[in-house]
């Protein structure tokens, strides 16, 4: 799925406890009582030789992007609530059928029970669109197909001194809006892709050293379609179970995230195949020193599928990132990914190398402007399906 409202990529800069410090390039926010409001507003002007991510009879364009969100954010001594909201909006000077507008709002907040206890919730509703590399989107789609996603998610926490305890559960909707089709006199419904997943989760884990704790985290997850039979007249409901073993590291600026490994198994109907196999998730950032900071991401995941004879896209990722403050207020960022999706019981398996290499300017803490060359190569076992995209974009921020 393709979301406008990923996380920004700079990271936050941390004391060695672990919590916020404000940097001279921050947003600052503004003061209201209790919170403190944090807008921002990004235009940027891209060109991309091939938006339509296809192999052969390829599109360039150039489009305009306006990117505006508002986070207000508690300031409290106990307890936290955070609100967001936001909206993206492109314009493709000469291929309409690509403009979009996706947007969201929700929150998040934490109850603090007694020293050591909390509860912890959030739930948003968002608008979005799919991304033309989307497998699940037709090649003759006469423009990107729109969806909502509603999530909601909370948690019972609880760290007495050394160990600690969690559980608690997620719920994610998903509906599709039709997808219009060029050449076609109908209009192709994907109301066999909505459907509901609920997740529930227990964690248990040890601190052994200062920043480093052990743990074990155990989920079920069961995915509910509206419909009984899809467009190909498969059942697609299922239900699965992960159990993953550890670590956690929190060493102030040096090194924070999370690594682990497990195992995993979805459970599908006939014909289906159910998915089984090694589980691993990774996020870690390594600062050596304040001009250097280095990123690893990765992760297992199993995404829904349309396509015939599949049980799913079982994608698994590592990508790996650098940013170096070349002066003061330059930094240079750099990023490498790949990405192998197989579709169990389907022979179409997508490799994807992405790239992506950006110089960020910051005027003073109000304003930036970055410079930015995106790669995207995918190969595919499935006949004309490989693309090659190349796009340049160029980004200013102001924020308070």
């Amino acid at each position: 799925m393709a979301s406008a409202f990923s996380a920004d990529a700079a990271d936050t800069p941390y004391t060695e406890n672990g919590s916020h410090v404000i940097g001279p390039y921050d947003a600052k926010g503004l003061p209201l009582g209790g919170f403190r409001l944090f807008p921002t507003l990004d235009l940027s002007v891209s060109s991309d030789d091939n938006i339509y991510r296809t192999q052969t009879g390829t599109k360039n364009d150039t489009y305009f992007t306006e990117d505006a969100r508002v986070r207000l954010e508690s300031q409290w001594s106990t307890h936290e609530l955070n609100l967001f909201a936001g909206f993206a909006t492109s314009q493709y000077s000469n291929f309409s059928s690509e403009d979009h507008t996706d947007w969201n709002v929700g929150g998040n907040g934490r109850l603090d029970i007694v020293r050591g206890a909390d509860i912890i919730a959030g739930s948003s509703y968002s608008v979005l669109h799919e991304s033309r590399t989307s497998p699940d989107q037709p090649g003759v789609a006469r423009k990107p197909t729109e969806y909502a996603l509603t999530l909601a998610n909370a948690a019972i926490e609880y760290h007495p001194y050394h160990f600690g305890f969690s559980a608690g559960g997620a719920f994610a909707r998903y509906q599709f809006d039709p997808t219009s089709l060029i050449g076609f006199p109908f209009i192709l419904s994907n109301s066999d892709r909505d459907r509901d997943e609920y997740t529930v989760f227990g964690k248990a884990s040890y601190e052994f050293s200062p920043g480093y704790a052990l743990f074990v985290l155990a989920q079920y997850d069961d995915r509910q379609f509206d419909l009984s039979a899809d467009r190909n007249g498969l059942h697609r409901d299922s239900n699965g179970t992960s159990i993953d073993a550890g670590l956690d590291i929190l060493l102030g600026h040096l090194v924070k995230g999370q690594v682990f490994a497990g195992y995993l198994k979805q459970n599908y109907t006939a014909p289906l195949k159910d998915v089984t196999g090694f589980n691993y998730g990774v996020n870690l950032t390594w600062s050596p020193s304040p001009l250097w900071t280095f990123r690893l991401a990765g992760a297992r995941t199993l995404r829904d599928t349309t396509i015939n004879f599949a049980s799913a896209e079982d994608q698994r990722t590592i990508a790996g990132g650098v940013d170096w403050e070349f002066m003061r207020n330059v930094t240079v960022q750099g990023d490498l990914g790949y990405s192998d999706s197989r579709f169990t019981g389907s022979p179409r398996d997508d490799q994807v190398m992405t790239g992506s290499l950006g110089v960020k300017y910051f005027m003073n803490s109000n304003m930036n402007a970055k410079f930015s060359y995106i790669y995207q190569h995918r190969n595919s076992s499935i006949a004309l399906q490989d693309f090659t995209d190349n796009t340049f974009q160029l980004d200013l921020r102001l924020q308070l």
